[in-house]
Parts: C-alpha cells; sequence; structure tokens
C-alpha cells in the first residue's frame, strides 16, 4: 500500500531548517502518523532517511530523489552572487510504501 502525505507550504514556512524533527518533512508526518516521534536525515550513503516510531518509511528510488533535492534546497537554499535565492522549496506529496 501506497501512503500519499502532503508536505505543504505551511510546512515549509513552519519548519525548522537542520532539524532532523522540525523540518517541513517532519511536521508533514508528524500530522499523517499523529506521533511526535518522527525523524528525518541521511543514512551512511547519504540517501533520505524518514522514520516515524522508530520504524523506517520506505520509498522507492524516484522519491528518494525528490527527498533528497527538497531536504538539500530546504536546509541549505541556492543563494546566487547578488544573495537572491534561486530555487525554493516548493509543496510536494511524499510517497511512502507501508
Amino acid at each position: 500500500m501506497i501512503r500519499l502525505i502532503e508536505v505543504t507550504q505551511d510546512d515549509i514556512e513552519n519548519g525548522v531548517q537542520g532539524d532532523c524533527d522540525k523540518c517541513a518533512i517532519a511536521l508533514a508526518l508528524r500530522r499523517e502518523y499523529k506521533t511526535d516521534k518522527v525523524n528525518v536525515g541521511t543514512d551512511y550513503y547519504s540517501l533520505p532517511c524518514l522514520s516515524v516510531n522508530n520504524k523506517e518509511l520506505n520509498m522507492d528510488y524516484k522519491m528518494e530523489r525528490i527527498v533528497d533535492n527538497f531536504m538539500e534546497l530546504f536546509d541549505e537554499p541556492f543563494v546566487d552572487d547578488k544573495n537572491l535565492y534561486m530555487e525554493t522549496v516548493k509543496p510536494f506529496t511524499l510517497e511512502v510504501v507501508e
């Protein structure tokens, strides 16, 4: 079964950059699973790793890339030489396999 989890603009605005349990994805996971026990990070191979209640969530390769790009831009937005943000994160639907 695939679970669809919306990472909303509100999650993006209220998420804390660099905080594995208060970032935008973590806020969406908290809301969806109705728990505070969430963790968003990367594994040994720098692949995104999401867990809820100490259980790792499974994603396909395409979703891993989407999450990885989102995490990178959310935590360290790209800034050009004029300090203008060139790319920003946008809401997306996270797909996890249960």
